[in-house]
């Protein structure tokens, strides 16, 4: 394999210790890519000479799938990690099962990295032991270390004599998950047998030693162990089988340190406002006379928890401080959350009590601004659409009035022209009598021109037919000579002087305003018609 492809990295941060491991095959990658798609990955500094940077994934077919830094391309940086492989988050591996391993056993314990990092784990327990994972493989294993028992990690060797002098070791070893991430084995190498292997589940923690139940035979402590040994395994009491083993956390459930460790172990995972009634009652515990080793557990306990205490006060403090600076609803949130702590101060409750109704204050004038402005785009949509409606309306009764003039017109055209198809089939007729009423010296009569000319239509024309009937009659009648539809227009009929004005109108003749001065033009051009032809 290309040892510059990076293989581990850590989920969430740059100092997170939360191990990953990238999957080989494109199909793996993909199922890993799903379960993990809203968590970062980084170049954890839990590495040697880890850079810190956020990772990503790239799949590939020609080899490998791995992790590859952002901006890899081309910008210079230079990562110091030493291992890149798989074995290179061997120490985070070991930290995430050990640490699901003793909680499952209900005992509490804090893990640190010894330098360099990725050498070994450290694991103290709660009543004063310590475990040490030994994973360096290039240094030779420092049995006269100070640790309670010591585990070798994957490919550690041991030098001659050492087993048969100790009787038995410990190792742990790694397989890889479908997927992403490792399985961690337990095994216990004897003389003679080779190494064991089983399910870390299978292991016992005893006040006595590391028990591996797959073991059917008790594994005794050699003597230079022994004398390497503090306090905790001189006043173990029990001793130790594998049946033994197992009932022994069940047996001392009633214990109140046992409980109080408990207590304070479940708080700080899960629940952070019981941690300081948890961290009193261990105080209360080591006021009270205690064995050595259960005040050891007990101070180690009360350690982590006022270590937690101090922390948890300092960003109560510093985000308050903040929120006081620049108030932002995400600041207000965490001091809501922070100052509901029971060693809370009541200055910081008071700060954000004020800071609380100070934004309630600014949320009902917001709220109140809001339904005014509200209120006044109701109004303004109100008034649009009276506005719109009242276009609406408009455009339609004018487009209305246009229709009916539309059809009032083309009904007046319709009119006229079945008018003037009328007047055209009697003008010639109606032409004809009038002329012959000139040659005899005489008026006549619309009637009569009736009863003379056998058309019964005349009889049925109004005024306004018989307007286009005379003009129609008279179009071919010289400017300057009298109409032959004088002859129509006698003394005392308002009627046929009002016909005689329309038609002189319709023909363009000039006609004395007043009755008396046209009937004497009549009268006048009447006798320039009786004249003899």
């Amino acid at each position: 394999m290309d040892r510059r492809l990076i293989r581990t990295a850590v989920f969430g941060s740059p100092d997170s210790d939360e191990p990953a491991l990238c999957p080989e095959t494109p199909e793996e990658l993909d199922a890993f890519r799903r379960e993990h798609e809203n968590v970062t990955i980084w170049c954890g500094t839990m590495f040697e000479g880890g850079c810190g940077r956020q990772l990503m994934t790239r799949r590939c077919t020609d080899k490998i799938c791995h992790f590859a830094h952002y901006g890899s391309g081309g910008d210079g940086h230079q990562c110091g990690r030493k291992e890149r492989g798989k074995d290179s988050a061997d120490h985070l591996f070991a930290k995430a099962h050990l640490t699901s391993w003793l909680r499952e056993l209900g005992i509490a314990a804090e893990f640190t990295y010894p330098e360099p990092r990725g050498s070994a784990v450290m694991i103290r327990l709660e009543d004063g032991r310590s475990l040490l994972v030994h994973l360096d493989r290039n240094r030779s294993v420092a049995w006269d270390n100070d640790a309670w028992e010591t585990i070798l990690g994957p490919g550690v060797r041991i030098t001659p004599g050492v087993l048969a002098q100790r009787g038995y070791v410990h190792r742990i070893r790694f397989d890889d998950r479908p997927g992403g991430g490792r399985i961690m084995q337990f095994g216990t190498e004897l003389p003679g047998e080779g190494t064991t292997w089983g399910s870390l589940n299978d292991v016992v923690l005893t006040p006595k030693n590391l028990l591996n139940t797959t073991k059917p035979v008790a594994i005794r402590t050699p003597a230079s162990v022994v004398q390497q040994v503090t306090a905790p395994e001189e006043r173990a009491i029990v001793t130790v089988t594998p049946s033994a083993a197992r009932t022994a956390p069940v047996a001392r459930q009633a214990d109140p340190v046992r409980r109080a460790l408990l207590r304070l172990d479940i708080a700080l995972r899960d629940h952070p406002r019981r941690i300081l009634p948890a961290v009193e009652a261990i105080r209360r515990l080591l006021d009270a006379d205690q064995e050595p080793h259960e005040a050891a557990r007990l101070r180690i306990a009360l350690g982590r928890g006022e270590r937690w205490l101090e922390e948890r006060a300092r960003l109560r403090r510093a985000v308050v401080e903040r929120l006081q600076e620049r108030p932002t609803s995400e600041l207000y949130r965490q001091a809501a959350e922070l100052v509901m702590d029971p060693d809370a101060s009541a200055q910081e409750r008071e700060i954000v009590a004020a800071v609380t109704a100070r934004a309630r204050r600014v949320q009902k004038q917001e709220q109140e601004r809001a339904a005014r402005e509200q209120e006044r785009a109701a109004r303004r949509e109100a008034e649009e659409r009276a506005e719109r409606r009242a276009a609406a309306e408009r455009e339609w009764a004018e487009r209305a009035e246009r229709l009916e003039a539309e059809k009032a017109e083309a009904k007046e055209r319709s009119t006229l022209q079945a008018r003037v198809e009328k007047a055209q089939k009697l003008a010639p007729a109606v032409r004809g009598a009038l002329k012959k009423a000139a040659r005899e010296q005489r008026t006549t009569t619309w009637p009569e021109i009736q009863q003379k000319t056998g058309l019964h239509q005349l009889g049925r024309l109004d005024h306004k037919d018989k307007v286009e009937l005379l003009a129609l009659v008279e179009s071919d009648t010289a400017p300057d000579t009298p109409l032959w539809s004088t002859l129509l227009a006698t003394d005392g009929d308002s009627s046929a002087l009002r016909l005689h004005r329309e038609v002189s109108n319709r023909l363009s003749r000039p006609l004395p305003a007043n009755d008396a001065d046209l009937l004497n033009q009549l009268s006048t051009e009447r006798t320039q018609l009786h004249r003899p032809w």
